[in-house]
């Protein structure tokens, strides 16, 4: 049984037939132009690679544009979906920002040929999908920027310049798909880490910043409780031998 028939049944539950292989077809070419370049791939390729003939290519997608198209919209769609159902979430900005992150690092650690395409092969996009593209990742800039100026209105983050905020979480999450390698290190740990970075540079001195100083008070008095206990010990005054 050949790997599309495979993956066909195996979805045939929640998805058609054609559906399973467009989706199995679309990773494929993700992969090749993520590893080759789109210019460099050809759908012979891409059609060796996924198990099927060229000629059933042009049943699922007319042309190699059309796959990098669809590619691109895929992406668009996870960039929609990792944010619009937070912004009107009963949730503190600081969980939304934080979720946020989570799902973004999740989606582009779990699709790291789809986001190697986005981020690569963008200038041989049609231009009317190029401008649908660029909308959708203005919108996506607008919302993370809502969350943290909603987050600086409560004064739970510090007062920041939020659009260069956005840009550099962004940045920072965009960029792993140029590193990560699943197995290497687990999403959760990548996750956390980012996270923790981004909350110390976002909350106000009531998180992250508080308990940073809290912590060092503490060994402060610590310390001085040492050196006091220090002192007593010598200015104690030493007793007499005792005499029958």
């Amino acid at each position: 049984m050949s790997k599309v028939n495979a993956s066909a049944e195996a979805g045939e539950s929640t998805m058609s037939r054609r559906e399973v292989i467009e989706e199995h077809l679309l990773e494929v070419a993700a992969q090749r132009f993520a590893s080759a370049g789109y210019r460099q791939t050809t759908l012979e390729e891409i059609a060796r690679t996924a198990g099927v003939a060229k000629a059933s290519m042009y049943r699922y997608f007319e042309n190699k544009q059309e796959l990098l198209a669809k590619i691109f919209v895929k992406v668009g769609n996870a960039f929609a979906n990792s944010i619009q159902p937070l912004l009107t979430a009963a949730l503190t900005p600081e969980e939304k920002l934080r979720r946020t992150i989570q799902e973004l690092l999740r989606t582009i650690g779990e699709n790291v040929a789809l986001f190697t395409v986005f981020y690569s092969e963008e200038a041989d996009l049609p231009p009317r999908l190029h401008a649908e593209i660029t909308e959708v990742r203005q919108r996506f800039v607008a919302n993370l920027e809502r969350i943290l100026n909603e987050g600086m209105a409560q004064g739970a983050f510090r007062q920041l310049d939020a659009k260069l905020m956005v840009y550099a979480i962004t940045g920072m999450c965009a960029w792993l798909h140029k590193w990560y390698t699943p197995g290497e290190a687990s999403l959760d740990e990548v996750s956390a880490a980012f996270v923790g970075l981004i909350e110390r540079g976002c909350l106000a001195t009531r998180g992250a910043e508080n308990h940073d100083r809290l912590a060092d008070r503490l060994r402060h008095v610590q310390s001085l409780v040492g050196e006091l206990a220090e002192h007593a010990a010598r200015m104690e005054p030493t007793k007499p031998p005792n005499r029958r």
